[in-house]
Parts: structure tokens; sequence; C-alpha cells
């Protein structure tokens, strides 16, 4: 083999790679918290409506994902969301995304390690069932470890992340194909209203439980980094943004069909009478590394957007983000749904929003040609901010309610 051909393989090798790991960013972002209260959700409304709003929420979230690659694609200089809303819209709209990021990233670091410490503790507790393990013990031993990784560079996190989402992906698998067998067709109901707003429930927890907007920049980046160009970014973000739309599906019917009226908040603790310790073993693993994953990669980006967007030190973008997660534990912020809906409802519509209007300024003032371009027309473009500012205010008064 001649040294061009041999050349040739380690390019295309290493562009596989890059691929690969742009996909598992978008995978281990989405892959969270909210996919575990996804059961519990479909139990309380009905799999039917949770059905209908997985669609269109999977629809609205990858139209929006696939606009925030080609605002990327579009302009010269690196940002993240709040850098793009300053560049395209002023600083009057970048002020307001801040506050909403700071919202954001805090309650959502929060929100993944109270559920890591959770699905820690079943580990613990099923490996040494004597062994004492308070919570707040693994949050804090949970909190230290990521803070390392955070600290370290972008790369080791990128690695970690990728070698983390393919056991997350192994590790659906088999606990979709131990809940199967036991599935009953009486444990589903199709349609189940709570309340005359109950129908409503589903949505944001859907359009929580599938954002990975945070891991778009990350992604064009490692793409940049493995080809030198960032022209497959179209496809590696259709493909990591359905990957977790099939498995949520799956995850959610063997959970629910198992376990039935006896499914709880977090999915996995309601499958031990019936799938024994060590399949709730391997769910704990997967709660805590789908957790770990998105973990890392919000860190990494709101870390980078504090740099970024907003010409913050590197120590006080990494302190903000290492410390911002810890102080509102110590507030003893613990209610998991309100926190999921709120950021899925209201804090992701806005945010929806906001990137809707940078996308209408990035087409008319287009730095770069980019590799593909969606279509934005006068009226699609009102009935999207429509329906995000609908969605965020009735997730805000089921919230109240």
């Amino acid at each position: 083999m001649s040294k061009t051909e041999q050349g040739g393989g380690l390019l295309s090798r290493r562009v596989k790679i890059g691929r690969a790991e742009a996909v598992a960013a978008i995978v281990g972002t989405i892959i969270g918290a909210g996919v575990f209260t996804l059961p519990y959700m479909a139990i309380h409304a009905g799999l039917g409506i949770a059905a209908i709003w997985l669609i269109i929420v999977s629809f609205l979230i990858l139209y929006l994902h696939l606009a925030f690659g080609e605002i990327v694609l579009r302009t010269k200089k690196e940002f993240r969301l709040p850098g793009y809303v300053g560049h395209y819209l002023g600083q009057p709209a970048k002020k307001f995304v801040l506050i909403t990021t700071f919202l954001t990233f805090a309650f959502s670091l929060l929100l993944y390690l109270l559920l890591g410490a959770q699905f820690l503790k079943v580990i613990v507790q099923t490996i040494w069932p004597h062994l004492n393990s308070p919570q707040g013990i693994l949050v804090l031993f949970m909190w230290f470890f990521l803070s390392l990784v955070i600290l370290g560079k972008s790369r080791g996190i990128a690695r970690v992340n990728f070698l983390l989402s393919l056991l997350l992906l192994i590790l659906f698998v088999v606990i979709i194909a131990f809940a199967f067998p036991h599935f009953q067709i009486a444990n589903i109901n199709l349609f189940h209203f709570s309340g005359s707003w109950g129908w409503l429930i589903p949505y944001g927890i859907i359009f929580y439980s599938l954002n990975g907007l945070v891991a778009i920049p990350e992604a064009a980046k490692i793409l940049e980094k493995h080809e030198g160009q960032r022209r497959s970014l179209k496809k590696v973000v259709i493909i990591g943004s359905l990957i977790p739309v099939i498995f949520y599906f799956f995850f959610v019917v063997a959970v629910m069909g198992a376990s039935g009226a006896a499914t709880t908040l977090e999915a996995i603790q309601g499958l031990q009478g019936i799938l024994g310790p060590v399949v709730v073993l391997l769910g704990a693993g997967l709660g805590f590394l789908a957790v770990a994953t998105s973990y890392l990669i919000f860190a990494s980006y709101i870390k980078n957007s504090f740099v970024h967007d907003f010409q913050w030190s590197s120590s006080i973008a990494s302190f903000l983000v290492v410390i911002g997660p810890l102080l509102l534990y110590f507030l003893q912020m613990k209610d998991i749904l309100a926190l999921i809906s709120f950021l899925g409802g209201m804090l992701g519509g806005l945010e929806g929003i906001m990137l809707i209007l940078v996308f209408k300024q990035a087409k008319q003032r287009s730095e770069l040609q980019p590799a593909y371009s969606l279509p934005l027309g006068k009226h699609w473009s009102y009935w999207l901010i429509a329906f995000l500012l609908i969605g965020a205010l009735c997730q805000t008064f089921l919230i109240i309610k």
C-alpha cells in the first residue's frame, strides 16, 4: 500500500471518528435527566397523548437543531447561543438571554446532580446492601468528579462523552430487552386526562428531554477538528437528534408495560420487584451515565459561552460553572418534575423563540456560505414563535396550578 493510500485511509478513519464523536456529543446531551421521567409522565397522561407530543416535539426540536447548525455555518466567529443573539439582535437581547442562560445552566446542572446521586445510591446499595450512603455525600462525590473533568481540556470531555454515550445506548438496549418479556398490555393506558389541562403535561417534559441545542456548536467544533470543515453537520444533527427519539419511545413502552401503575418518577426503582437486582443495577448505571454525559457537555457549553460570548476569563467561567449547581443544592431545591417542566416549557420555549429570531437575521446577513439551508418563510416563523410562546405560558400555568 502506498503512502498516499495509507494517508487517505487514516484521513477517512479520522473523519468517521469525528462524525461519531459529533453524533455522540448530541446524543449524550439529549439523553439525560428528562428521559427517566417519561414513563411516569406517560402513565399519568396516557401513552397515546405522550406519543403524539413526542412526534410533534421531535419535529420542532429537529428544526431548531438544524436552524442552530445553519446559524453556526453562516457565522465567521465562534459563539454560543447568547453570543449569536448579541451578534445578530444586539446587546439588549443578549442581556435577556444571559438571564435565561444563567437559570438554565444552574437548574439543569442541579437536576443532573440530584438524579445522578439517586442512581449512584442505587448502585452502591445493590452492590453493598449494608453500606450507608447518604445522598448528600453522593452529590458531593459526583460534583467533585465531574468538576475535575470540566476543569480539564475540552478534548478530554469529548472523549469521555463519546465512551459514556456508547455505553449508554448499550444499556438502553439491555433494559428494554429485559423489560419487554414482562410486558402486559393491561399496564398500558392510551389516554388518561389528569384534569382539564392533563393533555398539556407531556409537552414541557418531552421538550426538555429532547433539547440538545447546547451540543450543536460542540458538534461543529468536533467536525472542524477532525475533518477541517463542517459540511457534514446537517447529517450529524439529524442522526444525533433522531436516535434519542427512537430509544425514548421503546424505553417508555417497555417500562410502562412492565411496571404499570408502579412506575416511579425515575423509572428504575419501579422495576426492581419485576426484573431483579441485576437489571436494576444496569438501569441505575444507565441513569448515572445519562446524567453524567449531559452534565459534562452542558457545563462545557456554558463555560465556553461565558468565555466567548461575554468575554469573561476562563477562571471566572470555570468557577461559576463548578460552584453554581452546588450552591443551589444547599438551597434545598429538589422538586425534579417541576424543574423539568419549567426548564422545558418556559426556558426552552424562550430559548427557541430567540433562536428563530437569530435565524431570520443570520439568513439575511450571512457571513459565510452554509453547507445547507432550511426554509424559513415569514408565516412559518410566526407560527413557530406563537407555538413556542403558547407552550411556555401553558407550562408555567400548569406549574403554578
